[in-house]
């Protein structure tokens, strides 16, 4: 009897250690039983797959997870790693077999097929292809790896194809300001490049691709594009690395006599070259050549730079215990860009630029106890860029330009899990950052008494390039909570709050609000407001160029203050059957103090024309996304987005340039799992676009092709003489403000107006196809509708493309007693 109590007793006590170390369990962990499951189901869904690729099956390859994107993990909306489904915070997420359908090779061909962004090719000044989020620009977007910063801005945007796709495993986007968590530059929303992680036993994977296209703009020379992948995962360990290797002759859009990208194999300036565009008729260049003396003959130059590129990149995983998890990152590019620059009437300019791109990081997480988790990061970045011009025939515009920028940060977070429901985050930041650039004013000019030695001895320094260098320093906090206020209706909040402090012009309060409210199971409504602001850059601050030839310098302010914007998201997504999905949201967007360049009235010493940077402009923008996503069949999915945007300038009332107010998504995928066949059809249809032209003086002239450019630049002249001498003269502060305002009516200054152009449709399409389990061909064909403008927009012109790739996963091999 004594026994079989005893024995009783035993059993509670087991039972009772069991029943605290599974409440232990549910409490280490924010996310609930509920979506543990969920992961754990989506995880052994992958688990069934690989098993079936590892007997040749020739469905889904390894490392492909097509699973409903609702049960991903995401880490950008609150910078906590959560199931998208249960986000209060709306966030998009392009998976890698979306980037593998789109056939993209890097991050600028993947962000365009989502509503509310736009890629678009390179302005002055900028390089490659930047975004445009909700009508923002370039500048007022954050973009990450892995959470971590990116350096390298010129004129404020990050060029997306210094981004390989084989790096990339996901891409999180979180639209609407998110300063609140992520500081400056977040104004529009942030873009996180999520990087592969290794997730089998031993893992390999390669690609290569050529292609080209028309030798009218690319030559007879092919674009070459490779990398592979190697990793390996054991108990606590993973790490993954993968290398790449690019290479292209870039395009040409320019009505050249040669047909090509030139880059040095054929001399503009040299005696047989030909003034006239390709194929144009004698009698039309005999009438070129006598009725239009200001004819401008097209110099050489090209409209994609040439490349050669490698990338290699790691990310190791260390599972140290259950509770403590450390990982450490890094990437390395090289890049080699050259380029021919035109100037009418006879300059021709070699242009190259190599480029060295860093970042490496380290990340802590450590379950501390029940309630709390500890986050530990730090990262370091650092971007190198020689920029070089060469002059043919001459040497006296030859130009050679540095640029070193490095970024240091030191991030904690801890969470406090008040409840099964509600989680508390505080977080710290710093930030440093260091840059050397010869666009940067030399520190002679920044500090007193403010003079150079070129000030006392011009010939000292003449033709020598002195780079300007500059230090800043950020410090932060902030506090983000997240509650689930109720279950039935689910209702949950994610108010948060930032405090930025920069060392050089001071602190910002920088507060936001997310809300979901579930009506029904399936129909969700979200909400978000915040306050976004940008710190003004180095380059603002400290501008320091000069044009002799054409007689104006530009200069920074050192007095200036960080752009703001109130942002407001609100959008509701329907689950009507379980085949269609619809989603929608309204956006408004109101930025102050944006900076701009406005003409100084008085001229430096030596008789320049001044622009300097100034917090002049105020700009909004508003509109809708929508999208349709529905499964036909088993087989065949299809989408329909829609974007709305409406954009103005409020100091001009003009649109804002080069935001169209309408744009279409398409998009069709058939993956028949039997045969292996693929086919991609992605199409983005834009609607005219505004684009600024003066004003002669209450419309714009006709808008006449690039070769009679001086014959416009002389309609424009004529036009402000008959206003001047209509007008006669004015008051200067009169004619000022009325110059700024865009008023045309009371100034001799040129207004400006615009023009609608330049609708058009970029079509992809690719075909795959896997064969024996583990490989698989492809081809495709970018713009295939051979959508460009060489005014409006410089893009790539019609692209074919083939290639094979490869994907192996192999589990742990165990002997059994007696194998050899």
């Amino acid at each position: 009897m004594n026994k079989t109590f005893q024995e009783s007793k035993f059993q509670c006590k087991r039972l009772y250690l069991l029943s605290i170390l599974f409440l232990c369990f549910t409490q280490l962990y924010p996310q609930s039983l509920e979506e543990l499951k969920e992961i754990k189901e989506a995880k052994d869904s992958k688990s069934e797959q690989s098993e079936k690729q590892k007997h040749g099956h020739s469905g889904t390859q390894p490392n492909h997870d097509d699973s409903n994107k609702t049960n991903m993990i995401t880490v950008t909306g609150t910078r906590r790693r959560g199931l998208l489904k249960d986000a209060t915070i709306s966030t998009e997420v392009i998976s890698r077999k979306d980037i593998d359908d789109m056939g993209a090779r890097d991050l600028s061909q993947t962000l365009g097929n989502v509503p509310g962004i736009e890629v678009r090719p390179a302005q002055s000044g900028e390089r490659g292809q930047t975004v445009r989020l909700q009508g923002l620009s370039a500048q007022n977007v954050l973009i990450l790896v892995d959470g971590q910063r990116t350096t390298g801005r010129f004129s404020g945007s990050i060029d997306l194809t210094r981004f390989k796709a084989e790096d990339i495993e996901r891409i999180e986007i979180v639209k609407g300001a998110s300063s609140a968590i992520y500081g400056s530059d977040a104004i529009a929303g942030v873009i996180n490049i999520i990087t592969k992680e290794a997730k089998d036993p031993l893992y390999a994977e390669f690609r290569s691709l050529g292609g080209s296209g028309s030798k009218t703009y690319f030559g007879p020379y092919m674009e070459f594009r490779n990398y592979a992948t190697v990793g390996a995962k054991a108990d606590k360990l993973s790490t993954l690395f993968t290398v790449g290797w690019h290479k292209g002759e870039g395009y040409d859009l320019t009505p050249d006599a040669t047909p090509g990208p030139r880059n040095g194999r054929y001399a503009s300036l040299a005696p047989g070259y030909n003034p006239y565009p390709v194929g144009m008729p004698i009698i039309n260049q005999y009438l070129l050549t006598t009725r239009f003396s200001g004819y401008s003959p097209p110099l050489e130059s090209t409209s994609g730079s040439a490349f050669h590129d490698m990338n290699l990149s790691n990310k190791t995983v260390y599972q140290a215990t259950d509770q403590l998890t450390l990982t450490g990152q890094f990437y390395y590019r090289h890049l080699d860009q050259s380029a021919v620059d035109a100037s009418p009437p006879r300059t021709v300019y070699d242009r190259r630029n190599k480029t060295h791109d860093f970042m490496g990081a380290f990340n802590v997480d450590w379950i501390a106890s029940q309630k709390i988790n500890l986050n530990l990061n730090a990262n370091y970045s650092r971007f190198q860029d020689l920029f070089t011009t060469d002059q043919r025939k001459a040497d006296d515009l030859d130009s050679q330009q540095r640029t070193d920028n490095s970024v240091t940060e030191f991030r904690t977070r801890i969470d406090y899990k008040v409840s099964e429901n509600h989680i508390t985050s505080i977080g710290a930041e710093n930030l440093q950052d260091q840059i050397s650039s010869a666009r940067i004013a030399p520190d002679c000019r920044r500090t007193y008494p403010n003079l150079c030695f070129e000030d006392f001895n011009p010939l000292l320094t003449k033709g020598q390039t002195i780079n300007g260098n500059a230090y800043r320093f950020r410090n932060a906090f902030y506090l983000q909570d997240e509650w689930r206020i109720s279950d039935k209706p689910r209702i949950q909040i994610v108010p948060g709050v930032r405090y930025d402090h920069d060392s050089i012009y001071g602190g910002e309060w920088l507060p936001k609000l997310a809300i979901r409210y579930d009506v029904t199971d399936q129909f969700r409504i979200r909400a978000a407001n915040g306050l976004g602001y940008r710190a003004p850059s180095f380059q603002d601050l400290y501008f320091n160029f000069l044009n002799p030839g054409v007689g104006y310098r530009v200069v920074g302010n050192s007095d200036l203050k960080p752009e703001l914007s109130r942002s407001y998201n609100f959008g509701w997504e329907w689950d009507i059957t379980k085949r269609i999905w619809y989603s929608s949201n309204l956006f408004y967007n109101n930025v102050d103090n944006l900076i701009g360049f406005r003409t100084n009235p008085i001229r430096d010493s030596s008789g320049l024309m001044v622009f300097q940077t100034s917090n002049y402009q105020k700009a909004m923008t508003q509109g809708i996304e929508t999208s349709v996503n529905v499964r036909v069949s088993d087989i065949v999915t299809t989408s329909v987005g829609y974007t709305y945007t409406d954009s103005r300038d409020e100091l001009t009332k003009l649109p804002l340039e080069g935001r169209g107010l309408h744009r279409w998504n398409f998009s069709v995928r058939v993956d028949e799992k039997s045969s292996g066949i693929s086919l991609s059809v992605f199409a983005v249809v834009f609607g005219k676009q505004p684009y600024y032209c003066i004003k002669n003086p209450f419309w714009c002239n006709p808008d006449l092709p690039s070769n009679f450019d001086s014959l416009e630049t002389a309609l424009n002249q004529e036009s402000q003489n008959s206003i001047q001498n209509l007008l006669g003269t004015l008051p200067t502060v009169l004619s000022d403000y009325c110059a700024e305002k865009n008023l045309s009516y009371c100034t001799t200054s040129p207004t400006y107006g615009y023009r609608m152009v330049n609708p058009y449709t970029n079509l992809n399409l690719r075909l795959s196809q896997r064969f024996f389990g583990h490989f698989q061909w492809f081809v495709g064909v970018d713009n295939a509708l051979d959508a460009w403008d060489l005014q409006y927009n410089p893009q790539r012109p019609k692209f074919y493309y083939f290639g094979l790739d490869g994907k192996f996963a192999f589990s742990e091999v165990k002997l059994k007693n007696g194998d050899s």
